[in-house]
């Protein structure tokens, strides 16, 4: 039998403790890096939710003023003083029915309308109580300005009617750039200035 000649084996070799704790380090920064991502990820996957809601919010209550324009004016809402939403659910605060008021077109020349504030107060009532329940601390701040065409311009509507809208409710992870478009009429205090949102639309009506 032939002797085994154990000369030319190499030796067997095993990681050392430095390229164990290389692979841990790498390994950790991916984790950490998979993480700050799904976290953005799962951040402005909810700011898009949101717009999204804010937008048919804001829609809904763009054709209720445009359904009415003779309570136009009603439509604004601008408390000096701003408060968070807190509500569990939308039949805990039914909307109140409009007051009393007439509509009379039996005569085209002097039609009567005076439910155009009474409607416009109903309508406003029930929008806030939706962008409370579909908008995490939700609230809003809505101004009216009306514009007259110039003088010496024909084909114009009499008068332009617009609504300025901003929907401010509470969020997890604030967004900054969200935050620059708060009303700053609305009396938000600085204390919750950093967990608020805030979007602004502008419509023609």
């Amino acid at each position: 039998m032939a002797a085994t000649n154990w000369t030319n084996r190499k030796p067997q070799r095993g990681a050392t403790l430095i390229e164990v704790m290389v692979a841990i380090v790498v390994l950790a920064i991916a984790l950490l890096g998979y993480a700050g991502l799904t976290s953005s990820s799962i951040k402005y996957n909810q700011f898009s939710r949101m717009r999204a809601t804010g937008l048919s919010l804001v829609t809904d209550y763009a054709e209720r003023a445009r359904s009415n324009l003779a309570g136009f004016a009603a439509y604004k809402y601008t408390p000096t003083a701003y408060a968070v939403s807190s509500r569990s659910a939308a039949t805990t605060d039914p909307t109140a029915s409009p007051t009393a008021c007439q509509v009379d077109t039996s005569d085209p020349a002097a039609p009567v309308n005076t439910c155009g504030a009474s409607i416009a107060v109903y309508d406003q009532s029930q929008w806030l109580t939706n962008v409370a329940n579909r908008l995490p601390g939700g609230t809003a701040y809505v101004t009216t300005e009306t514009i007259d065409p110039p003088p010496g311009i024909t084909g114009m509507p009499a008068t332009t009617r617009i609504l300025n809208v901003w929907l401010i409710w509470q969020a997890i992870s604030a967004d900054p750039s969200q935050q620059k478009t708060c009303p700053q009429t609305a009396g938000i205090p600085t204390t919750a200035f950093k967990d608020l949102n805030c979007m602004y639309f502008r419509i023609t009506l």
